[in-house]
């Protein structure tokens, strides 16, 4: 089993300075990618020296590492949020989804850089393992729930919740790659079918009105 890489203990005497870093950087991916981030760009947006960076940060890949897991801790909140209104599993699965939607559309360059660099090693093994299986976890209990009140077919949870992220991340993916060639209304009318036909069960799905 490959070991996992330590991350070397850091001086970070400032939340305020790693934080505007932070922002800085989420800024400049935004408008150009993460690849085209140079240090200087960096540190002149954050008001910093770019010494001072190294002091908050390993480098490049460590700063994607502490951006994706501030993306990832973003999202759960607009999930946590969206399942704090009322509705049934299936309604709050889809509003999850929609969160999911306007998140990835507003961080596009973000996204399709994670997902062709997700290979980064990182203190929690690989970047794109270790988002995947925060996700599901989070994903999860949802999905359990709806087992128990039968709005979902009794299978594997813990597989479904990944298989539910995974699909998710690729769709996404292919959007993002060729915005042409479908729409987000596509998708949605793709989850919504996923859900009643590959998630509920079969009586339901039968007297749906579908037959």
């Amino acid at each position: 089993m490959k070991k996992q890489r330590k991350r070397r203990k850091l001086q970070t005497p400032s939340d305020d300075v790693r934080n505007r870093i932070l922002d800085a950087a989420a800024e400049l991916v935004a408008e150009g990618g993460f690849p085209a981030l140079r240090m200087d760009d960096l540190a002149r947006r954050a008001g910093i020296a770019v010494g001072t960076f190294y002091l908050y940060f390993e480098g490049k890949d460590d700063l994607f590492v502490q951006l994706v897991i501030g993306y990832t801790d973003r999202l759960l909140e607009r999930f946590h949020e969206a399942d704090l209104q009322d509705g049934t599993v299936t309604e709050r699965l889809a509003r999850r989804f929609d969160r999911y939607l306007d998140f990835v559309d507003e961080n596009r360059a973000g996204f399709l850089y994670f997902r062709d660099s997700g290979a980064v090693d990182t203190t929690g093994g690989r970047l794109s393992a270790w988002a995947l299986k925060v996700h599901a976890a989070d994903t999860q209990p949802l999905l359990e729930e709806g087992m128990a009140t039968g709005e979902i077919r009794e299978q594997d949870a813990e597989l479904l919740a990944h298989a539910v992220v995974g699909l998710l991340q690729h769709i996404v993916g292919v959007w993002l790659d060729d915005p042409d060639s479908m729409s987000r209304d596509r998708i949605r009318r793709f989850l919504d079918g996923f859900i009643a036909f590959g998630m509920q069960p079969r009586s339901r799905t039968a007297g749906d009105g579908r037959r």
